[in-house]
């Protein structure tokens, strides 16, 4: 199959990798980033919560209730407000509550004198108990009249009901009383500051934070007091407590842990997914890849199968015809020279042919190991002696300084073995091969090394798989199937040894370890 085939599906698999992390990116993000105003709303909520909670308690502590059933009149918002009886008798006296707004204060003053209002004499206090909570939940008397500043009054309300407040949540039960919301200078910071962390540590919120005071769009008062801090994220009040032209700041740090601690779900999922697809589309690229391999070796492989086994045949071919047309004295001598031609090319595709069915047995059973004592120095020298007049013109050298070293083996598949290493460095190497063996404590050491230019790095890890062989550019110097040195590896390792090519050498070597004994 040719590469061009295998684009569209490599486009595909790469377009795809690069939607999924894009679409996973994307949906992160977003994710992120509903979690965060979800995560700011809840603190808007809390702050919002905590200055109702202030102004709640604070208009609680203001309340001032009387004891006594005082039905409404008059009800003015001009500079007095007028609360008499309708009738009055013995037990019960004519009653005024005056609220007088003159230039430096305003003077609530409790009256049995129904025209203390016309009277130029300051109002005759009634002695009437007077009923005031506190922070503290105490509740104390005063029978003093009451005195308060004009900037520090918005508004007088009457209200009526049946019983003394408990708390200003339930106003619409009160007994006849009179309100007066009170207009503050200052803010307590430390209560809204409470009030706050309780409603976040409800929410398991934690930021940091710092609130800013603000009067006519000036800034009043920040808390903390020390240092009014930056922080990114700014929200303000929308408690309908607070007076008309102030607002509350509340800046708050960004939360980035507790986003992702909320949003730690759906990135999970989400890199699940991700990891997923990618790993389905790798794995699918993978085997694209190794089909594209195996499909190469497959096309190479039929390749120099028809070639090697072509050679030999036509080989003997022509030396029959030899035979029948060109030997018409039945010389003896041509014929002999023709029949011995044909035997060596036979032999040689009998070899072919049985190389390609050992490695087809290698990864079974079927292929049996007979391991003899065998002098592994006679073995080379055998080798050696059989390459030199195959291949003359390179030099092949054995080094040693053992007499004898003898080795369980099986003499035929070592010395295929043995001989595929001699055949690739005669094949792929330079003009001398040295082999050497020496022995140590408790192994035999072969190496086969050859004076070439080497093996490069990126091919040293693929040359023991099956069929694999080192091309120049696009093409294969050298015929062959590229089972020689599978084979060798298989065969030493069926004898619990190690075959492996010497790493950082400027040089090909390969070394055999068999176990010594």
């Amino acid at each position: 199959m040719k590469n061009k085939k295998y684009n569209p599906i490599l486009l595909f698999i790469t377009i795809a990798i690069l939607a999924t992390i894009g679409l996973q990116i994307y949906w992160n993000i977003k994710n992120y980033k509903e979690n965060k105003l979800r995560l700011v709303n809840e603190v808007q909520i809390a702050f919002d919560n905590s200055i109702d909670s202030y102004y709640l308690l604070d208009s609680k502590n203001d309340l001032f209730s009387f004891k006594e059933q005082l039905p409404v009149t008059n009800y003015s918002t001009a500079e007095n407000i007028d609360l008499q009886p309708t009738k009055t008798n013995e037990k019960h006296l004519p009653t005024v509550i005056v609220a007088k707004r003159e230039a430096e204060k305003t003077q609530i003053t409790i009256s049995n004198d129904t025209n203390a209002l016309q009277k130029k004499d300051p109002p005759i206090p009634f002695p009437i108990t007077l009923f005031i909570k506190n922070d503290s939940g105490v509740v104390k008397t005063d029978t003093n009249p009451l005195k308060i500043s004009p900037n520090k009054i918005s508004s007088v309300h009457v209200y009526k009901g049946k019983s003394n407040p408990e708390s200003a949540t339930q106003i619409k039960n009160f007994a006849t009383k009179l309100v007066i919301s009170m207009v503050r200078d200052s803010i307590d910071f430390t209560k809204i500051s409470a009030a706050l962390d309780q409603e976040l540590s409800r929410k398991n919120i934690q930021v940091q934070y710092s609130i800013a005071y603000y009067k006519e769009n000036k800034l009043f008062d920040y808390f903390p007091r020390q240092k009014l801090a930056a922080f990114p994220l700014v929200t303000y009040s929308k408690s309908s407590y607070l007076p008309p032209k102030q607002k509350l700041q509340l800046s708050f740090s960004n939360p980035v842990a507790l986003v992702f601690k909320r949003s730690s779900v759906e990135i999970l999922l989400s890199l699940f997914l991700s990891f997923s697809i990618i790993g389905c589309l790798l794995y699918l690229l993978k085997t694209i890849n190794k089909q594209k391999k195996i499909d190469e070796i497959k096309n190479d492989l039929i390749s120099n199968i028809t070639h090697e086994f072509k050679t030999p045949i036509t080989t003997v071919a022509t030396a029959i015809e030899g035979i029948r047309h060109f030997n018409a004295n039945n010389d003896p001598q041509k014929t002999e020279r023709y029949l011995d031609i044909s035997s060596q090319q036979l032999k040689k595709l009998e070899t072919m042919v049985e190389k390609l069915l050992e490695t087809a047995a290698l990864n079974t059973d079927v292929l049996m190991i007979e391991h003899k004592d065998t002098d592994i120095i006679t073995l080379i020298a055998a080798q050696i002696e059989k390459h030199s007049m195959i291949c003359p013109e390179k030099n092949i050298v054995f080094r040693t300084e053992l007499i004898s070293a003898i080795a369980p083996i099986d003499y035929f598949h070592f010395e295929n073995a043995l001989s595929n290493l001699i055949d690739n460095a005669l094949k792929y190497g330079g003009d001398t091969i040295t082999i050497r063996l020496h022995a140590t404590s408790d192994a035999l050491q072969i190496t086969v090394e050859d004076n070439g230019i080497g093996i490069e790095k990126n091919q040293r890890e693929k040359i023991f798989e099956k069929f694999y062989r080192i091309q120049s550019g696009n093409r294969h110097d050298i015929k062959g199937f590229g089972i020689g040195l599978f084979y060798a590896k298989k065969i030493i390792e069926k004898h619990t040894g190690i075959l492996e090519l010497v790493p950082n050498s400027p040089i090909t070597i390969f070394k055999i370890t068999l176990p010594n004994g």
